[in-house]
């Protein structure tokens, strides 16, 4: 007989048995579906290589800087200069920033926009090898300080702007107010950066600037051929101390050498991919693992299927065993069941899979980077097929290998309706529901620790009050807001007319906000008198500009001292600062030793007074230790110590309203004020809050979802083992009753054998918790991957499960009629 016939056969076979071939294709369905969808998001984020070219040899170039405790450190003009100039194992190397700016049309048709936005280095895009689909891609002269005004913008920004004109080029945009030549067209596949960048500007940094600046700017270069990541570490540390000749200076106050000899910057090197994907590979991994235990879970009960089937049919193998059919004819047949229902199974599950890929695709949490990329590819199919033919061969195996062992006249001895059932024949389906059950416990003490650490998550308080907050963000161009006094005015009516919307409260500016990232300036903090850091760096702390009313506005208390006047009363020489840095930098807590102290930002630098002292803010996560911040007067500070106010700003307003509402009232004055501004990063703090815990909760969603279908495919199969068992020992049963045996007693017996199973799973699956819980503790907050909660919990749930799925067949164990069990066969 062929394979063909085989399969014909086989499929005969199953339309004869259509409750047990839908039970089975539904269970492999969930396993393979499952596997493939994260299989396909593990493959597009951590797999796919980059759309660069030679995209194996491009590296993010950062600095570590273990006096500050700073990872990731960007670079410096100054820095990126010399490893240019002087690193022999590169190819080129570029910087680049984000951002984002206001776009208008020249002719002022249309709403002005705010899109996001990368400035670079003419060596950036070049450096990637990706070809622009129109035009070029800007050069030297176009990045030199006051070069020709250029942007290369994104084949969407394209589509959806100019229609895919292919005369684009040439065409101008008003961009922050400058009219702007449109050079180029880049493909929809690059997403440098990242994905939301609609149009890169020239960086026009000075090469001849005698203060370059700060760690301000990120930077990839591209490894020559052959060339390791670490022996291009060791050359661009070589060479990282001839900055003192090309940048001798940061700033008028801040020597190079000083930042050389006190932060102690290591040159870091970090793959291209990992520097894209960041810490987010530890969430998916251990996603996959969990797609990994559901589908062996699958696999368990399908084999359990099977092993009942190959029971049921013991007497008819044996008829045909006995008749000379022979071994590789079982075994094809076998085999032939399994890969009919696998290749069924497989077809629907792709199909699952492309469901559940748009699902998380739209449900993820935005910090996971090429998430939009994932989709059902010839890779994903390919996975598919290949875990579809594992699973057919090793869930055929099992019954395919007992039957061999077996003798085909015991078969036709024992194989009857009602004969008891050797203990041989139960060890495997029962080392296979332990199996099931352990991997159970795993998936739900994992689902368990999650939501815990979300519960302990929930319960941190942020610092500030989120309730019924709504901000937005706006950036003023330099061409109509060109003095300090024009900025100072714009902002004083911002806020004044916000004041005074419907059901406002309080209303505010600020240069950042928590969980936002915007606005984000990290520098030392100097005091007066204290010469600890005269040989080190003090810690990092974060500046930031508002005015007088944004701690009522979010609801940050006042802990010592007072908050700045009016905007356009605020005074330079004033700054109030958090509790936490209170502590750090002058030893109290309470905030009245702070008080009327003086620190500066930098060496030399200005000046301020310590007026007011404030609640620290969980500003990053709230996982996160509360921030240590500065907060410095908006009207002066910026003009005091960078040269020009802070031109991005966001309006924040507390309503005793729906912040949807308060939002959409302030964006209507903002036009009233301005027409030409657009507005962006539109939300509630309430949105904020929730967007920081984003990723635990899309895992911890996954988690629980694979929790419950493991659950059920255990429960499933301990009920099955045991159903089974009970009709297998029908007669023995009926002969225990008959001899004076309680059917109490019977029942019992009955639902020891399946606790007893689901007793050793979980004993395995306490160790297999206990060995994978340190790959969990990263995620967890305030909880421990040996929490006895959660693992009482688990076990509890457990244990009521799987009392269930053997008190039912064991209670129709005990009303077993003995004449009729004696009748039977």
């Amino acid at each position: 007989m062929s394979l063909r016939d085989d399969i014909v056969y086989a499929c005969r076979s199953l339309r004869r048995a259509p409750l047990f071939s839908a039970s089975v294709i539904l269970t492999l369905t969930i396993g393979i579906g499952s596997a493939a969808a994260i299989a396909a998001v593990v493959n597009a984020v951590l797999i796919r290589p980059l759309p660069y070219g030679h995209s194996d040899r491009l590296v993010g170039a950062w600095f570590d800087m273990p006096a500050l405790s700073l990872m990731h450190g960007q670079q410096t003009a100054g820095t990126y200069r010399t490893f240019k100039q002087f690193a022999h194992t590169i190819e080129g190397i570029g910087l680049y920033q984000d951002g984002s700016v206001n776009v208008a049309d020249p002719d002022g048709r249309g709403e002005p926009e705010r899109l996001s936005s990368a400035s670079a280095t003419a060596s950036t895009i070049p450096l990637l090898e990706v070809s622009p689909i129109l035009g070029r891609t800007f050069n030297e002269t176009e990045d030199a300080p006051k070069g020709p005004l250029v942007t290369v913008i994104s084949e969407g920004l394209w589509r959806s702007r100019y229609g895919a004109d292919k005369n684009v080029i040439g065409k101008r945009l008003i961009i922050s107010g400058r009219s702007v030549e449109i050079i180029g067209v880049m493909p929809a596949s690059f997403r440098f950066p990242n994905a939301d960048i609609k149009l890169w500007l020239p960086l026009q940094l000075d090469p001849h600037d005698p203060y370059p600046g700060g760690f301000n700017f990120n930077a990839v270069a591209r490894l020559k051929p052959g060339v390791s990541i670490d022996a291009a570490q060791r050359d661009f540390a070589n060479v990282l101390p001839r900055v003192l000749d090309v940048a001798p200076n940061m700033n008028p106050t801040v020597p190079m050498r000083m930042v050389l000899d006190q932060a102690k910057p290591v040159p870091r090197l970090i793959p291209m991919r990992d520097d894209v994907v960041g810490d987010v590979s530890r969430t998916l991994w251990m996603v996959a693992a969990t797609a990994v235990l559901v589908l062996l879970v699958t696999c368990a009960n399908v084999a359990n299927l099977l092993l009942v089937r190959a029971d049921a049919r013991h007497r008819e193998l044996s008829v045909r065993a006995a008749l000379g059919a022979g071994s590789a004819r079982v075994l094809g047949h076998f085999f032939a069941e399994s890969a009919v229902l696998t290749a069924i199974s497989a077809v629907v599950g792709i199909g699952v899979a492309a469901v559940a890929i748009r699902a998380l695709v739209s449900a993820g949490p935005s910090d996971i980077p090429r998430l939009a990329e994932v989709h059902v590819d010839g890779a994903v199919v390919a996975f598919t097929l290949i875990v579809g033919t594992l699973v057919a061969l090793a869930c055929s195996a099992m019954p395919a290998v007992r039957f061999l062992r077996s003798e085909p006249l015991a078969g036709l001895r024992d194989g009857g309706r009602g004969g008891t059932v050797g203990a041989h024949r139960q060890r495997a389906r029962g080392a296979l529901v332990a199996a099931q059950v352990a991997f159970a416990l795993v998936v739900l003490a994992a689902s368990g620790l999650l939501l815990r650490s979300f519960q302990h998550l929930r319960a941190v308080q942020p610092g500030f009050d989120p309730e019924n907050v709504a901000t937005l963000w706006l950036s003023i161009p330099s061409q109509r807001y060109a003095s300090d006094t024009s900025i100072t005015q714009f902002y004083t009516r911002l806020v004044e007319q916000a004041a005074q919307l419907p059901g406002v409260t309080a209303a505010a500016i600020t240069s950042h906000l928590p969980f936002g990232g915007n606005g984000m300036d990290s520098d030392p903090l100097y005091v007066e008198g204290d010469e600890t850091f005269t040989k080190k760096i003090p810690p990092l702390e974060i500046y930031q500009s508002v005015d007088g009313g944004y701690f009522k506005a979010m609801g940050i208390p006042l802990i010592a001292g007072r908050t700045f006047d009016r905007l356009e009363r605020q005074h330079a020489d004033e700054a109030i600062i958090s509790q936490e840095t209170a502590r750090v930098f002058f030893h109290d807590s309470t905030g009245h030793t702070a008080l009327n102290k003086r620190f500066r930002e930098m060496p030399g630098g200005f000046w301020y007074t310590v007026i007011g002292v404030v609640g620290s803010v969980r500003d990053t996560a709230l996982a996160a230790p509360p921030t240590r911040t500065v907060y410095r007067p908006e009207a002066f500070g910026g003009a005091t110590d960078l040269g020009q106010l802070d031109r991005t700003m966001a309006l924040v307003v507390r309503t005793r309203g729906n912040e949807l509402q308060a939002t959409r009232a302030m964006q209507t004055m903002i036009r009233t004020i301005d027409p030409t501004l657009p507005t962006f990063g539109v939300r509630s703090m309430r949105t904020a809050v929730a967007a920081s815990m984003a990723r635990l909760t899309f895992t911890m969603i996954i988690l629980a979802v694979a929790a419950v279908v493991t659950l059920i495919l255990s429960v499933v199969g301990l009920y099955a083992v045991i159903a089974y068992v009970v009709t297998l020992r029908t007669r023995e049963l009926g002969v225990r009753i008959a001899l004076g045996a309680q059917p109490r007693a019977v029942a019992a017996m009955v639902t020891r054998q399946g606790m007893a199973l689901c007793g050793v799973g979980m004993m395995a699956g306490l160790v297999l918790v206990a060995v994978t819980g340190r790959f969990l503790r990263a995620l967890l907050f305030e909880v421990a991957p040996s929490d006895p909660v959660v693992l009482g919990g688990t076990v509890a749930v457990l244990l009521l499960a799987a009392f269930v799925a053997t008190w039912i067949p064991a209670r129709r164990a005990a009303r077993v009629d003995p004449i009729e069990a004696l009748r039977a066969d």
